[in-house]
């Protein structure tokens, strides 16, 4: 297999398929029982990259705590800042889980978003197919929607928990059976209307973030394909695609800057929200 891979894609269809393949490994007859080791392994290194520089900055903080923030301490207390301020703003309540959680998620989702701003062939192809002779190595984990359904399950599986503790079996029964219309004869309705509200939040918080980032993916390996399918600039023609590549390529990377910033403040905004919400008694 790692000779194979050596030769690398010989059609535009097989750079494709390299490029949006996972690095798997199924256990097991089921297919269901397969994991995709390339996800799994930038989540826990992102994991571990998030721990460690905030563990860091923290350091830094009580050492110098009567000195101006500098360096990535500055951004690090930034980021706890407004993440702070937003959980101010839309809980009413005390909440002291909802800050951390919210900090977590969007470095979290932050750092494995920024690993698509390295150029597109450098982790499949030099790093994975040519340096470990991995036939397949997705570097993008959020590009994966089981690693983004997972972390909206557990938002929404927190949001239930939030729910029963705050409001009670009985207050969330309540809830559910007499919002958004307050009329016994319209529980039926009531509970589908919920039914589908509760199922459409991590549905559309994982999607969100799967398709936002798998599309600004499949642009990076679309630009990637002006160049490889002229070979070496050694012709006018070839050399204009591959300036037209760099040219595009450094535009849509600046623009995706915004896009990896703006879907991980999203997926922790609605986060809070939902969480806000779950700590909300109905008036009804």
């Amino acid at each position: 297999m790692a000779a194979e891979a050596a030769q690398g894609p010989a059609t535009v269809t097989e750079y494709i398929q390299h490029h949006l393949t996972n690095w798997t490994w199924q256990f097991g007859q089921n297919p269901f029982w397969t994991l995709d080791l390339d996800s799994l392994f930038w989540s826990a290194l992102m994991s571990l990259l998030f721990v460690a520089a905030f563990a860091v900055a923290l350091r830094t903080s009580k050492r110098d705590i009567d000195k101006p923030p500098t360096g990535f301490r500055k951004y690090a207390e930034g980021v706890v800042t407004m993440v702070d301020n937003n959980v101010k703003d839309s809980m009413h309540v005390a909440g002291p889980l909802i800050a951390p959680l919210a900090i977590t998620i969007f470095c979290l989702v932050l750092f494995m978003n920024a690993v698509d701003l390295f150029p597109v062939d450098w982790w499949s192809t030099v790093v994975a197919e040519r340096g470990a002779g991995l036939e397949h190595f997705k570097s993008v984990a959020t590009t994966d929607p089981n690693i983004t359904f997972g972390m909206a399950i557990t938002v929404f599986l927190l949001v239930q928990y939030f729910s029963f503790k705050m409001k009670g079996a009985a207050g969330y029964g309540k809830e559910f059976l007499f919002h958004p219309f307050n009329h016994w004869a319209l529980i039926p309705f009531n509970i589908l209307l919920n039914l589908v509200e509760q199922v459409a939040r991590p549905v559309s918080l994982a999607l969100r973030l799967f398709g936002n980032m798998y599309a600004g993916e499949l642009v990076m390996i679309l630009i990637g394909l002006f160049a490889l399918t002229q070979g070496w600039p050694v012709h006018i023609g070839a050399a204009a695609l591959w300036v037209l590549q760099f040219v595009l390529g450094f535009l849509w990377g600046a623009f995706h800057v915004i896009i990896v910033l703006l879907q991980a403040f999203i997926f922790m905004m609605l986060t809070i929200v939902y969480l806000s919400m779950a700590h909300q008694h109905d008036e009804h």
